[in-house]
């Protein structure tokens, strides 16, 4: 990922997620990115995505760690639910066959 910095660093940085799952690391770490004004370039997701979940996990942390003495720690706020945890809503559930008579 190539990073850049648009403008300066001033809004507070959100602690990370602790998740197993991939896509919700990967989420939180561009979350992360974007909270501190950092843009990430273009990129191949399979260069995220190669990676294990820990793997993100402790980079995300690492970037947090050296974001929080510059411009702060947001307090953590209610989030939204992980994508591992979304269900369906009613009207996205898979159509049912009508009865036959």
């Amino acid at each position: 990922m190539h990073l850049k910095v648009v403008g300066s660093l001033t809004e507070p940085v959100q602690a990370p997620l602790s998740t197993k799952n991939k896509l919700d690391a990967a989420m939180d770490m561009l979350r992360l990115l974007k909270e501190a004004g950092i843009t990430a370039g273009a990129f191949d997701a399979d260069d995220l995505f190669h990676l294990e979940v820990d793997e993100i996990r402790i980079a995300t942390a690492a970037l947090f760690n050296l974001l929080k003495p510059m411009v702060g720690e947001r307090p953590t706020a209610r989030r939204p639910k992980p994508f591992s945890l979304l269900k369906p809503l009613a009207d996205e559930q898979p159509a049912t066959k009508p009865a036959e008579h």
